[in-house]
C-alpha cells in the first residue's frame, strides 16, 4: 500500500459529503479528493505517467517484427529499360511494384533490452513522483484545515469571554445602581466587553481568510457556503518521539521520493549501457515478397496457313501457271493481363545485414559522454533528496519536541490562571477588588486562554508532521 492510500485511510473524519461548492459541511477527506482533482501539478504529473507508459509499451514493441505493405506506380516515356522485359524502348509505358516487406533486430548491443528496463524505471519513478505531490496536497490541506478548526475554537472562547463579560456588566451596573461601586468601574466593564467584542470580530475574519486559504488549497472558487465539519481533538499527552536518526531510516523505507530517485539513478544506467550499445555491431534479419506488372509485356502468337497460289508462269507463257504451296502469316499481339504477370512475376527475398560501427563522428562517445554526466547527476539528486529528508525530519521533530514543551508550560499556566481568575472574580462580584485589578487578570486569563488553543493546535500539527514520516496513519 502507497504512503497516499494510508494517509487518506488514516483520516478518519466520517460523514457522506458531496464535494461541489455547495456543500454545506466538508469533511477532510472530501477536502483532499477535492485537491487531488483539481490540483495542476497533480493533474500534469499524472499526464507525464501516461506519457511514459506509452514510451515504455513502444520500446517493447521495438523489439517485434514489422511489416510494410508498399505499392508503386510508374509512368515511363522516352528511352527507358523496362524491368521485366528487359528490353531497352522509347514507348510510353507503365510499371507496378508491390511488395511486403518485414524486418526485424537480431542484435543490437541489447539497445532495446536496456531501453526497455530504463522505460520501465522512469514510468515507476514518475508514478511515485504523482505519489509524492499526493502526499504534499494532503499535508497542506491538512494544516489548512486544523487552521480552520482552531478558528472555531478560537472564536468560541472569544465568545464565553463576551459572554462572561456581559454579565460582569450587568452586575456591575447593580453595583453602581446601589452605590457599591463608582460608575467608573461599570466605563472599565463595558470597555472590557467592547474589547472582547473585538477580539470575536478579529477570530470571525480570522476565521473566513482561513477558509479562503483552504478553498485556494482545493484549487476551489471561494463561496460563503463553504464549512468544515467540526472535530475535538483527542487528549494530548506531550512526549518525546524517537531519534531524528530512527524516524530517517524508517521514512527512507517507504517515501515515494525517495524510492523515485533511487529509480532514477538506476534509469540513468541503463541509460548509460543504452549508449554503450553503439560501439557493437548491429545484425537484421529482412525478408520481403514482390511482384510486379509492365504494360510493355505481352504474349505473342503467329497462326501460318498455306494456300494455293499462282507463284509463276512456265517459260513466261500465262497460260501455263505455276501453282504453290504460300504460306500466310498472323501475328497476334496481346498484352499480359495484370493477374498473370503478378503471378508469373512474384519472388522471395531474405537476407541479414551486419552493421559494424567504425567511425561515426564521435556520437557514439559523445552519448556515452553525456550520460556518464546524467548518472552522476542522477546520484547527486538522490543523496540531495535524501538530504532535504532529513533536513525535514529534523525540523519536524525540532518542532514536535519544541511545540509538546510549550504546550505542557501553556497547560501549567492555565491551570494557575483559572484558580487566580476564578478567585478575582468572586472578589469582584462581591466588591471586594476594584475593576482595574480585576480586568488586568481577566486580559491575562483571556490571552492564556488563547495561547493554549495554539499550542494544542500546533502540537498536534506537529506531531501529525512526525507521524506522517513514520507512516502512522494520521488520525485525530
Amino acid at each position: 500500500m502507497n504512503v497516499g492510500n494510508i494517509l487518506l485511510i488514516g483520516f478518519i473524519f466520517y460523514g457522506s459529503i458531496s464535494s461541489d461548492a455547495q456543500t454545506k459541511t466538508w469533511s477532510l477527506k472530501a477536502c483532499i479528493d477535492t485537491a487531488f482533482k483539481k490540483n495542476i501539478s497533480l493533474n500534469q504529473g499524472q499526464l507525464t505517467s501516461q506519457t511514459n507508459q506509452i514510451n515504455l509499451v513502444q520500446s517493447k514493441a521495438a523489439a517485434l517484427p514489422n511489416l510494410n505493405l508498399s505499392d508503386g506506380h510508374n509512368f515511363n516515356s522516352g528511352y527507358s529499360l523496362d524491368p521485366y522485359t528487359y528490353q531497352y524502348t522509347n514507348q510510353t509505358f507503365s510499371t507496378n511494384n508491390l511488395s511486403l516487406n518485414s524486418s526485424v533486430t537480431l542484435f543490437n548491443g541489447y539497445l532495446l533490452l536496456n531501453t526497455v528496463k530504463q522505460n520501465k524505471l522512469i514510468y515507476e519513478a514518475g508514478n511515485l513522483d504523482v505519489e509524492k505531490i499526493k502526499n504534499d496536497i494532503t499535508l497542506n490541506v491538512l494544516a489548512g484545515y486544523m487552521q480552520v478548526l482552531m478558528d472555531y475554537e478560537a472564536i468560541d472562547v472569544a465568545q464565553a469571554q463576551v459572554d462572561a463579560t456581559n454579565t460582569q456588566v450587568e452586575q456591575t451596573k447593580k453595583f453602581v445602581e446601589f452605590g457599591k461601586v463608582a460608575e467608573l468601574n461599570l466605563l472599565q466593564i463595558q470597555s472590557q466587553l467592547a474589547s472582547d467584542k473585538l477580539t470575536k470580530v478579529n477570530a470571525e475574519n480570522q476565521l473566513q481568510l482561513d477558509k479562503i486559504t483552504l478553498l485556494q488549497l482545493m484549487e476551489t472558487p471561494a463561496t460563503k457556503d463553504f464549512d468544515i465539519e467540526r472535530q475535538e481533538l483527542k487528549e494530548l499527552f506531550p512526549e518525546i518521539p524517537l531519534s531524528t536518526e530512527e524516524i530517517d531510516k524508517i521514512s527512507e523505507s517507504f517515501l515515494p521520493q525517495i524510492k523515485s530517485a533511487s529509480l532514477k539513478t538506476n534509469a540513468a544506467l541503463f541509460g548509460l549501457k543504452v549508449a554503450e550499445s553503439g560501439w557493437f555491431p548491429k545484425l537484421t534479419m529482412s525478408g520481403a515478397l514482390k511482384t510486379g506488372y509492365s504494360s510493355m509485356k505481352s504474349n505473342i502468337t503467329q497462326i501460318t496457313s498455306y494456300n494455293s497460289e499462282t507463284i509463276g508462269y512456265l517459260n513466261g507463257n500465262s497460260a501455263d501457271p505455276v501453282i504453290g504451296m504460300v504460306p500466310n502469316t498472323i501475328i497476334n499481339k496481346q498484352n499480359d493481363p495484370l493477374s498473370d504477370q503478378f503471378k508469373n512475376n512474384f519472388n522471395q527475398v531474405i537476407g541479414v545485414t551486419l552493421s559494424v560501427p567504425i567511425f561515426n563522428n564521435l556520437q557514439v562517445k559523445t552519448n556515452i559522454e553525456i550520460a556518464k554526466i546524467n548518472v552522476l547527476s542522477a546520484k547527486l539528486n538522490e543523496q540531495q533528496t535524501k538530504n532535504d529528508l532529513r533536513k525535514s525530519i529534523e525540523t519536524a521533530y525540532t518542532n514536535q519536541v519544541s511545540a509538546g514543551k510549550k504546550l505542557i508550560a501553556t497547560e501549567e499556566q492555565m491551570a494557575l490562571e483559572k484558580r487566580t481568575y476564578s478567585d478575582m472574580e468572586k472578589k469582584f462580584n462581591v466588591g471586594a477588588i476594584n475593576a482595574t485589578d480585576f480586568l488586568i487578570e481577566k486580559n491575562n486569563f483571556n490571552k492564556v486562554s488563547m495561547s493554549l488553543i495554539q499550542a494544542k493546535y500546533d502540537y498536534v500539527l506537529k506531531t501529525k508532521m512526525v507521524d506522517f514520516y513514520l507512516g502512522k496513519p494520521l488520525t485525530f
